[in-house]
């Protein structure tokens, strides 16, 4: 198990209205609020990194004419499928 470490911070009073409308609306403590708003920016800031990678990868590789027209061939085959996911 992560080790937990305890962090205090300012926060103003709207923002801190804010947060417990939400606690009190799901549930959650102020804390678990506040923890489930850094794991999401967290997760963000990640998504942001892989997509900046590939963004570089396909700028130093680019697709092919071919590889780009079965990327929409393969989009509209899955656009006509009418999938219930």
């Amino acid at each position: 198990m992560s080790s937990v470490t305890q962090v205090a911070f300012q926060l103003d009073d709207r923002s801190l209205a804010a947060i417990d409308a939400l606690a009190a609306e799901g549930g959650h403590s102020r804390a678990e609020v506040l923890r489930m708003a850094v794991r999401v920016l967290l997760a963000r800031r990640r998504e942001d990194e892989i997509d900046a990678q590939l963004a570089a990868g396909y700028a130093q590789q680019p697709q092919s004419p071919i590889e780009d027209r079965l990327a929409d061939l393969s989009v509209e085959g899955l656009a006509a499928a009418s999938l219930d996911w």
